[in-house]
């Protein structure tokens, strides 16, 4: 017979771990997406550097 009170602590431990492991990739796709925005703005300044460069050139 299983204990009622093992069985309570497996399920909260699995509760933490499952929560854990949620965080963890909710954190990992939110700095993949503040990376690729980050990576968006630069190659935009670089393009609008390089058009500056083209027009003060020509």
């Amino acid at each position: 017979m299983t204990d009622p009170d093992s069985f309570g602590t497996a399920l909260w431990t699995l509760l933490l771990i499952i929560g854990i492991v949620l965080a963890f990739g909710v954190a990992a796709l939110t700095d993949m997406a503040l990376r690729r925005s980050e990576d968006r703005e630069e190659r935009a300044r670089g393009e609008a550097d390089d058009r500056g460069r083209t027009r003060t050139t020509a």
